[in-house]
């Protein structure tokens, strides 16, 4: 039986690093069933393959992870499937999703993680130095609080169509992740009735 075009949904989760983006996309995916494209876990698949060895290299081939899951959207978003992405979009990258959302004429629910700065920084500064972080998603330079807050205010920023939902990441504890799986449940029973 084929599936119907007009039943798919984009679930965007980005916003500032250290903020639990990439395990929600894990948990998101797993209680949807629709598979989610993580831009930290593509990354280091493409770093095994492309070597980087300063900040420029690793700020190319991030820019070339993002391409790819845009890619990945377009190509799934033209078939009526489903899907999340994770990644800290920048707002010039929501511009190129809110066409392929125009393109397809396809809803999307962003969730948008964010909270206080110089909380998020202490968090991205330990995460970076822990042998847990892929050597790929690291910086080469550690960052001060103050860098952090200037570097990644751009990911405030990010705007496409459709619903946005703000998560307040300052700490793991005060997210209601339930609620916010509801919410993409009900998004994407929505879609799948239109």
């Amino acid at each position: 039986m084929l599936k119907d075009a007009n039943m798919s949904l984009l679930i965007i989760i980005t916003g500032s690093p250290a903020t639990g983006k990439t395990a929600f996309a894990q948990r998101l995916s797993k209680e949807l069933e629709v598979p989610a494209f993580c831009k930290d876990f593509i990354k280091i698949s493409l770093a095994e393959n492309i070597p980087i060895s300063n900040q420029e290299e690793s700020t190319r081939l991030s820019k070339a992870t993002v391409s790819v899951m845009i890619n990945i959207a377009q190509t799934l978003l033209s078939v009526g499937s489903s899907l999340i992405l994770e990644a800290n979009f920048r707002p010039y990258e929501g511009e190129w999703i809110d066409a392929l959302l125009k393109k397809y004429n396809r809803p999307c629910l962003t969730y948008l993680f964010g909270g206080e700065k110089k909380s998020l920084a202490k968090r991205f500064i330990e995460r970076d130095t822990t042998e847990e972080r892929h050597e790929a998603n690291r910086t080469f330079k550690l960052l001060s609080v103050e860098e952090y807050e200037e570097a990644y205010k751009i990911f405030d920023g990010f705007k496409v169509r459709g619903n946005t939902v703000c998560v307040d990441a300052t700490s793991f504890d005060n997210i209601d992740y339930e609620a916010l799986i509801n919410i993409a449940a009900k998004e994407l029973s929505d879609s799948s009735s239109i």
